[in-house]
């Protein structure tokens, strides 16, 4: 059961004004002396004046409560006070154009305005009789009314102050009042266990969610409209690596987000504030320097008038997860040995400078490397010694180019370097394709100095000469990647053919 706040106020308000007009219609009977004097001065005019706000007021009050309960209605209880006086004050006015006249000590006001109360009253009964079932109160209301009903029937049928309907009728009054009264007192009492029971039932329900809070494996926090964390549970201050939120809250929850992922969190959060739910992925670094992958899914509480006024997110650690994701990246695009991009990515790579180049006209130059002296290294000392040649062939290489660069192992002992953005000019941008050739095939001839491990962990230092054959092919956006690739290929077996340690240009 319940009744909306407005509904208890209308009520309030409606009864109060009631009583009051019907207490001030009593009083004008009673002699007075001193100052209140004029009440008994001009009990004439105050009588019947009294007499249909004393009696109209209630079942007008009740017929409008309900009026308002029916729609919903989110009436201010002062607006509603406001027409309540205003109603007192019409019906004071109406009193003055009726009869005036008083017969055996009955009021002549009395008879012709009782019986519309009476049919105002079944009215009521009705309203609220069909209500009975959504409050107790509203079944209190209704018979209290079938009651105020009979006592303005022997209002009606009265011929005198002193006889036997009048004091039917006010009997009437007098046991409607108390009846409402007695169903008051115990619906407050139920109300007051009821009450007690929810809040017993609530805080074994806070209790539930406490511990449902604190035990959940995956991080979960509330985060106010300001940003501010207000709740985190252990594993959300455990992922941070602390025990304690005001730690949290000193260092600013934003200050473990990664820089780069900052404004991101930021606008999930004005996303989540607006009224929609979001994720994302992003990077957090713990008081200790841990970095940790979370994958968070954010959604909005709302206070009792569904205004949105925190965040709720939950957050699971995706660290292991990425490291899969990225082990299983650099499977399908990197070499696993030497750490350098595949053949399928270089692939791709060229492909997207073919597209730049087309966009700022220069051109771009492929270089295929082919170590001349590797085979003997690998029969003489095994894999194991060809492996750290390759490695050390990897970093000298990349040490000679620009970051814009790519550097490849296509397997084996073959590399491939292309440069890209080079220059406009086709003359000029093979001269610096030339430079960085160059400058490659001397650092690959320097002697390499291998230290083996063995299985007695001793270490063999192994020193050894290895030169390389470098082939370059110059390109631009008309060129097509495959025929680049061939041009390179084919100016490398030249070079091999012309002495090796050498660099020779396609089509020279």
């Amino acid at each position: 059961y319940a009744i909306l706040p407005n509904v208890r106020s209308y009520l309030v308000i409606g009864f109060g004004l009631a009583a009051a007009t019907e207490l001030l219609h009593a009083l004008i009977g009673i002699e007075w002396t001193g100052w209140f004097s004029w009440i008994q001065a001009n009990s004439e005019t105050l009588r019947p004046a009294t007499w249909p706000p004393s009696t109209y007021l209630l079942p007008l009050a009740l017929a409008w409560t309900f009026w308002l309960m029916r729609r919903n209605s989110a009436l201010q209880p002062a607006v509603f006070a406001a027409g309540m006086v205003l109603l007192t004050v019409g019906l004071f006015a109406l009193s003055f154009m009726l009869p005036h006249y008083v017969d055996t000590g009955v009021l002549g006001i009395q008879r012709p305005t009782q019986a519309p109360l009476l049919l105002l009253w079944l009215g009521v009964i009705a309203m609220y009789w069909r209500e009975r079932r959504t409050h107790p109160l509203y079944e209190g209301l209704a018979l209290m009314g079938v009651l105020l009903f009979l006592s303005d029937l022997c209002m009606l049928y009265s011929t005198s102050p002193h006889e036997k309907f009048t004091m039917m009728a006010h009997a009437g009054k007098m046991i409607a009042y108390i009846l409402l009264h007695m169903i008051q007192m115990r619906i407050a009492a139920e109300d007051s266990r009821g009450r007690s029971t929810a809040e017993a039932a609530l805080r074994q329900s806070e209790n539930h969610l406490r511990t449902i809070f604190e035990t959940e494996p995956e991080c979960v926090k509330v985060i106010d409209s300001n940003g501010q964390l207000l709740e985190m549970n252990a594993a959300g201050l455990a992922i941070l690596e602390t025990d304690s939120i005001e730690k949290v809250r000193q260092h600013k929850l934003s200050n473990f987000i990664l820089p780069e992922y900052r404004a991101h969190f930021a606008a999930l959060h004005k996303r989540v504030m607006s009224g929609e739910s979001g994720v994302l992925e992003f990077e957090v670094m713990g008081l200790r320097g841990t970095r940790r992958w979370l994958d968070t899914h954010a959604a909005p509480m709302r206070d009792a008038t569904g205004k949105v006024v925190m965040l709720l997110g939950i957050t699971r650690d995706i660290t292991e997860r990425k490291k899969t994701e990225e082990q299983i990246y650099n499977l399908a695009f990197y070499d696993l040995l030497t750490g350098l991009p595949n053949r399928r990515l270089h692939n791709d790579r060229l492909s997207q400078t073919l597209a730049t180049s087309k966009r700022s006209g220069r051109y771009g130059a492929l270089m295929f490397i082919d170590l001349d002296n590797f085979k003997p290294l690998n029969d003489m000392y095994g894999h194991h010694a060809g492996d750290l040649l390759l490695i050390e062939v990897a970093h000298r290489i990349t040490s000679c180019v620009r970051e814009v660069d790519t550097v490849a192992r296509f397997g084996g002992d073959e590399f491939v370097v292309m440069l890209s953005e080079l220059d406009a000019d086709k003359a000029e941008s093979t001269a610096q394709a030339g430079n960085v050739a160059e400058k490659i095939r001397a650092i690959l001839a320097e002697p390499y100095v291998l230290k083996l491990q063995q299985s007695d962990n001793a270490e063999t230092v192994i020193k050894h000469h290895c030169a390389a054959s470098i082939g370059v092919a110059i390109f631009n956006s008309g060129s097509n990647p495959e025929d680049i690739l061939k041009w390179a290929d084919m100016a490398m077996y030249q070079s091999k053919e012309r002495g090796r340690n050498r660099v020779y240009f396609y089509g020279s």
